[in-house]
């Protein structure tokens, strides 16, 4: 069976991706101060997350911190749901933007990842204290179709 990373066209795919995402993000007025306050290399980060999460190789979690990286980058960011939602209308938007598959068993599967990752952290980002900040960290879970 065909991953979500080899239907999307690999890494290669994802990177433009992400660099689309990113520089739009920064565009925007509202989610600008989030990005512009965070790593300079996030647009790099997010392309090895989606990499990861669509079933291509694992260097989001072995390179660059996996799931407590994640947790910490939102922990405390304090994210609104309007926020969120704005986060998830440009990542869709820039999946159109740089042409990633939009036949409908990709696009309903990729948006409903996308809502449930934004949906987790914006509710990580209200506790400073996150419980999941204390060991044993759970892994990155693959996105499925």
């Amino acid at each position: 069976m065909t991953t979500m990373y080899e239907h999307v066209g690999g890494e290669k795919a994802l990177r433009r991706f992400a660099e689309h995402f990113h520089r739009t993000v920064l565009d925007d007025p509202l989610l600008a101060p989030l990005f512009r306050a965070g790593s300079p290399d996030h647009a790099d980060h997010l392309a090895a997350f989606f990499t990861e999460m669509l079933g291509g190789p694992a260097r989001y979690t072995g390179e660059l911190g996996g799931f407590i990286a994640l947790l910490r980058a939102h922990v405390g960011m304090r994210i609104t749901p309007e926020m969120s939602e704005r986060f998830v209308t440009l990542m869709l938007a820039s999946a159109d933007a740089v042409g990633l598959p939009d036949d409908d068993r990709f696009r309903k599967a990729f948006t409903a990842n996308v809502e449930k990752a934004a949906g987790f952290t914006t509710k990580a980002s209200q506790d400073e204290n996150h419980p999941m900040l204390q060991p044993p960290y759970p892994e990155l879970g693959r996105w499925q179709w």
